[in-house]
């Protein structure tokens, strides 16, 4: 079939083709995958969509391994996501692609087939790293955390286990040890840095909430990281950088991804950093393939020029429908300024994120209830401000002062190429249109 094929000139000067699309091929069941096949059907794409996914339940809520799955709240059926707006489209559940030919065309899975695409999304996601001191067969109540057959295995596990230790104190890894203290078990945190979820919260509100969490009988071990670990009489032994021993019933580890692109070896992509898109989630260097999820290095000129990566899971969903509008767009698609934003609940603190924290500038910190003796739990709200805008805002057990503030920060006006070409290195913030509210809702999830 002779394809009409469109030349175009991207922001990075390359050609780039952009024909009739008979068939969308997309690798990746999570999130990202979920959203663009979604996208495709609602956008009223009429032709072929296959989604090649790799675990065999299909696309589900991740998020939920880290709480409703390991509690027992929720079972695996729980979690699936909703299909119904995914109409007319073949799911190749438990297969894995293993291969790419960009020149041919094709995905080449791992039973062998070679699945030919006229447009391609790229959704692998992130995979667990393994620490030098983890085993190299598995061991009894070793866990990593990081998909549901993880998670499923932990709730068995949690049966027999009185003290468990979580490796890693990040979100993942804190909503871990809240479901641990709300189980009557006991939670040691080992983090390498000098407070819990460093990077999603920032440094003001990450060592209240660390407070919190103490109060709530949490233990942590701050500023350390794990030298080696062993069984030792029926538990593990962990031992610590400064020789600390930490003895547990049960291992979590809940530290450490990458992207998953290892499948793509050989296709001539510079997968250094995940992989480089231009603004629009355009694979660089590859002709109608688009990529979404944790896996992307791209330009979010919300706030510049750099190339960024984010592993949430409301960006995973919001890049994934860009990336399908941007397939069927064309040289015409609009950039993906998405706001980075999540929220978790942890042990009666409900804790909110919206923007981006490590801009250089100010933190401003408001208590709702001064004088409290628990600051978080009575209500805090740090704001981070650059050049006099403000660019992100994390809120604890104040749920109206963030909303004000994310809608704040979903209105501000989004630069173009040519504003931060003019005003780099500061982001440019005057005379764009107000980017559209973004909506916050949870995606469905399909009853069984």
């Amino acid at each position: 079939m002779m394809r009409a094929v469109r030349v175009v000139q991207s922001e990075y000067g390359r050609e780039s083709d952009y024909g009739r699309k008979e068939r969308i091929v997309i690798v990746g069941g999570g999130p990202a995958g979920w959203a663009a096949a979604t996208e495709l059907r609602r956008a009223s794409f009429s032709g072929e969509v296959v989604v090649v996914a790799e675990e065999p339940l299909g696309p589900y809520d991740r998020t939920a391994c880290s709480k409703g799955l390991i509690n027992g709240h929720q079972l695996p059926r729980d979690i699936r996501l909703d299909l119904t707006g995914t109409a007319d489209i073949q799911w190749r559940i438990g297969q894995r692609a293993v291969g790419l030919d960009p020149t041919a065309r094709r995905v080449v899975l791992s039973g062998g087939e070679a699945l030919a695409y006229d447009g391609l999304v790229i959704a692998t996601g992130s995979r667990p790293t393994l620490p030098s001191w983890w085993p190299s067969a598995p061991e009894p109540n070793l866990y990593p955390l990081h998909d549901v057959s993880d998670a499923t295995a932990l709730r068995h596990a949690f049966d027999a286990a009185r003290t468990v230790a979580v490796v890693g104190g990040g979100l993942t890894g804190c909503e871990v040890a809240c479901a641990t203290v709300a189980m009557a078990r006991k939670a040691v945190v080992v983090n390498s840095q000098m407070y819990l979820m460093p990077r999603s919260l920032g440094e003001p509100i990450g060592a209240l909430v660390t407070a919190a969490h103490h109060a709530a009988g949490i233990e942590t071990r701050l500023g350390r990281r794990v030298a080696e670990a062993a069984r030792f009489r029926g538990s593990w032994r962990i031992v610590l950088d400064n020789g600390d021993v930490v003895v547990a019933d049960m291992v979590v580890l809940t530290a450490g991804e990458r992207p998953d692109v290892d499948w793509l070896d050989g296709a001539g992509l510079d997968l250094s950093n995940g992989i480089k898109c231009d603004a629009a989630l355009r694979v660089v260097g590859m002709d109608g393939v688009v990529a979404a999820g944790a896996l992307v290095s791209w330009p979010n000129l919300r706030y510049g020029t750099e190339m960024t990566r984010t592993g949430q899971w409301i960006a995973a969903l919001e890049q994934g429908q860009a990336a399908a509008r941007t397939l069927l767009s064309g040289p015409d698609a609009a950039p993906a300024t998405l706001l980075p934003r999540f929220w978790s609940d942890q042990l009666g603190l409900r804790i909110q994120v919206c923007g981006r924290l490590d801009f250089p500038g100010e933190v401003g910190l408001t208590e709702l209830r001064p004088g409290r003796k628990h600051t978080a739990r009575a209500g805090v709200v740090a704001s981070y401000s650059h050049n006099g805008r403000l660019t992100g805002v994390v809120a604890v057990n104040a749920p109206r002062a963030f909303t004000v503030a994310s809608r704040m920060l979903a209105a501000e006006p989004v630069p173009t190429w040519h504003d931060h070409a003019v005003a780099e290195p500061a982001p440019a913030w005057a005379g764009q249109p107000a980017a559209p509210e973004v909506a916050m809702e949870r995606p469905r999830l399909r009853a069984v």
